[in-house]
């Protein structure tokens, strides 16, 4: 059963890849676990199908909990970013190269509060797919011994 993967352009998209991924796997193991020569590789099959399902169980409320944090309000106050970027730009040398790096100094404080921000929201994320890719690491090591 083909499925249709999206490129991936934004976190939207990357979670609906990862979904339609898990979903795919989760497809073949049950594909597999119908062929399989013994009765242990059955078992085994069917619990990589069910981890698979339940992944894809986890993924959808960790995309629908980022989804809802995006939303949130962050309580930044722009305005401690603003002195230099939001002024008129200075008439002469080195009035204007103060202001510039002012201006760069305003704008990577910014960038790296932001980045705090953004690390607490998407924490989870990140942990959810770093276990996801260790248990997948770990299902393809089992695989192999079904396959010896």
């Amino acid at each position: 059963m083909a499925r249709e993967f999206p490129q991936i352009v934004n976190f939207g998209t990357a979670f609906r890849f990862a979904l339609e991924a898990e979903a795919a796997a989760a497809d073949l193991a049950a594909a597999a676990s119908a062929l399989a020569p013994t009765a242990e590789g059955k078992a085994t099959l069917e619990d990589l199908c069910l981890a698979h399902r339940q992944r894809v169980d986890k993924l959808t409320v960790i995309r629908q909990e980022v989804n809802e944090m995006i939303l949130e309000p962050l309580a930044m106050d722009t305005s401690s970013y603003l002195a230099a970027l939001a002024a008129e730009p200075a008439d002469g040398w080195p009035a204007i190269g103060e202001q510039l790096l002012a201006g760069e100094q305003d704008a990577a404080r910014f960038h790296e509060d932001f980045a705090d921000h953004a690390a607490d929201v998407l924490a989870a994320s990140t942990r959810a797919f770093k276990r996801a890719a260790r248990q997948e690491r770990e299902a393809a090591t089992r695989l192999r011994g079904l396959l010896a």
